[in-house]
């Protein structure tokens, strides 16, 4: 009696449990079911087939133009170069620092529209940032926008050589002004002649094997002819009186850098670098930035260098079309640099300063090449010493003479 009492019980807990279930299935399961049938019903109608050949393919050009080059050309002209034939919108330039807007401009096409050249309505100042927006579209409808930095333009560049190059970097002890020993850090750096007074902005002092991430760029001072500027291409950090005066000589003050290797009468600039630079086996150059046109080069390497690398060889090509090296620019048309990597008391001096100054007058090329540098050391001590070394003087001709 006791066991059908509880199966009854059960039993009805059971038929209660389903009926619950049922209603929960009605209310929500099943419209929800339904109305996704509904949807679908919509979508595709019973019966429908998807068939390939109705599927419709967008045809057309999507890629967006890219710049190959921009380059300031002139006093208020820009030249930008794409991939394709494009038409800018919206061109405005605003000064770097302030953010003031600064001038519109005006755009001409050339090589079949694929060559925009803006014509800005005032002139930006020499050696000053500016930055360049504008929107990009092509005949597909493609766009880009484009925020160029940018200096203005000089006009009237001075015009330099390199006069005198140490790759080498190292510490020496010498003596203070009163008597006491200390160390100095002595960095790369190269010294440049002026030919023609001028302006220096834009002008790079480079190397082949540093590459663009070193390079140093001249800011804008105006200089005379004659001048010697030494470029110290490496900061140094070092404790005590030696990790001070670097500083760079960019008005008329020519005694403010108090570091080793400053001149008092020649102007120093110091780059920001603060790793090593130029190598053993080096082309060390100076081109314009403004026209990528190369001014000047030194060539050296080491005696077992029998080819330069493989990323040398655009500089390479560059400064063989130059003609300022010669006609070939291979390691051995360059100087042997096999004792100048470890001692800071050498460096490589041009030696035909009066020939250069003479040719440029006259209209002709600077003389370059080999023969007319010299490996140059100090040599001696105290009132015998002869000094090798000199930047910012006049270039010395104490040639090194490797020990026998």
């Amino acid at each position: 009696m006791k066991n059908n009492l509880v199966k009854s019980v059960l039993l009805k807990k059971g038929l209660v449990k389903n009926i619950l279930l049922k209603q929960v299935l009605l209310k929500t399961v099943l419209p929800a079911m339904v109305l996704l049938f509904a949807v679908i019903s919509a979508v595709c109608p019973v019966g429908c087939k998807s068939r390939i050949e109705e599927i419709n393919v967008l045809e057309g050009d999507f890629t967006v133009p890219h710049i190959e080059n921009f380059a300031v050309t002139g006093g208020r002209t820009l030249q930008l170069d794409f991939t394709k034939k494009v038409s800018v919108q919206n061109v405005n330039t605003y000064e770097s620092e302030s953010k003031k807007d600064f001038s519109s401009a005006s755009a001409r096409y050339e090589e079949d529209g694929k060559r925009v050249i803006l014509e800005l309505a005032e002139k930006p100042e020499t050696g000053s940032g500016y930055v360049l927006e504008s929107l990009v579209v092509d005949e597909s409808g493609n766009s880009l926008t484009l925020s160029i930095p940018f200096k203005g333009y000089n006009d009237n560049p001075a015009k330099v050589i390199l006069s005198e190059v140490r790759n080498a970097y190292g510490i020496a002890t010498v003596k203070d002004e009163d008597g006491n020993s200390v160390k100095v850090h002595r960095s790369e750096f190269a010294e440049l002649y002026v030919l023609k007074s001028g302006n220096l902005c834009g002008i790079e002092v480079c190397s082949a094997a540093d590459g663009e991430s070193k390079k140093y760029t001249m800011p804008a001072i105006e200089v005379k002819k004659g001048d010697y500027i030494t470029v110290h291409m490496r900061t140094i950090a070092a404790d005590g009186a030696d990790g001070q005066g670097m500083i760079s000589e960019t008005g008329s003050n020519l005694a403010l850098s108090t570091h080793e290797d400053s001149c008092d009468t020649a102007r120093d600039l110091w780059s920001e670098n603060t790793k090593a630079c130029f190598a053993d086996s080096d082309i060390i150059y100076l081109k314009n930035s403004y026209n990528q046109k190369i001014m000047d080069a030194l060539v050296y390497a080491r005696s077992d260098l029998a080819a330069w690398k493989d990323g040398f060889k655009d500089v390479v090509k560059a400064v063989e079309e130059s003609g300022v090296w010669g006609q070939s620019v291979s390691p051995e048309d360059g100087l042997c640099s096999d004792y100048v990597t470890s001692a800071t008391t050498r460096s490589f001096s041009r030696q035909n300063i009066k020939q250069c100054i003479k040719a440029y007058e006259n209209g002709m090329p600077v003389p370059g090449g080999k023969e007319v540098w010299l490996l140059t050391a100090d040599s001696g001590r105290g009132k015998n010493k002869v000094a090798g070394v000199t930047p910012g003087y006049k270039n010395s001709s104490n040639a090194y003479t490797p020990k026998k």
